[in-house]
């Protein structure tokens, strides 16, 4: 081989070095760092409903866990999962399961705090009966 070949082999392989360096930092940067995904508004159609107002969730991600997880107390739906896309299916069944539960289940049996659920999640959401 050239001199010539033996030089760009030689800075070939120190900057594959170089790259696996910084990727060993990245790996160690993103374990302290928070995701800067802090909230998500929801839009459009969610769990199979229409929504005629936002829907806002604050995602927050466990590292101790490896868990990511949605939120709006407000309306009483949660989701975790293994990626933010696992929570939010999570999410979306538990959202089909309050839509069952409180809004289309009649009124009449449903007690003061049940009803004022079944209001929020009526300000957010289009049920036909």
């Amino acid at each position: 081989m050239s001199e010539s070949v033996q030089v760009i082999i030689h800075r070939i392989e120190r900057i594959e070095r170089e790259l696996e360096e910084l990727k060993l930092e990245l790996i160690e940067l993103k374990k302290i760092m928070p995701p800067t995904l802090e909230t998500l508004e929801l839009t459009g159609e969610f769990a199979g409903y229409k929504l005629k107002a936002p829907i806002h969730l604050t995602v927050e991600y466990n590292r101790e866990e490896d868990t990511w997880c949605v939120e709006n107390p407000e309306l009483e739906l949660y989701g975790c999962g293994e990626t933010l896309t696992k929570a939010l299916r999570d999410a979306e069944e538990v959202f089909k399961a309050l839509i069952e539960e409180y809004v289309l289940e009649g009124e009449d049996n449903l007690d003061e705090d049940a009803r004022k659920l079944r209001e929020a999640l009526l300000r957010h959401v289009e049920v036909s009966p």
